[in-house]
């Protein structure tokens, strides 16, 4: 269903409709990407470190 068409007859009804997800408040949503963004750079470095510089070395 379209939330147009759904919102005026929730509104009508009195009820509000509710987010899918909680919504972070503050400065946890930046904290959040904060610390995806460490994850996952450690994530590529581990990878990167992996495949072309320890990957050379077996070869050899």
């Amino acid at each position: 269903m379209d939330e147009h068409v759904v919102r005026p007859y929730a509104e009508a009804a009195g009820r509000t409709p509710a987010p899918l997800f909680p919504q972070p408040e503050g400065d946890v949503l930046l904290f959040a990407f904060l610390m995806a963004g460490l994850v996952g750079g450690w994530v590529l470095g581990y990878g990167y470190r992996a495949l072309f510089v320890e990957g050379g070395r077996r070869g050899a």
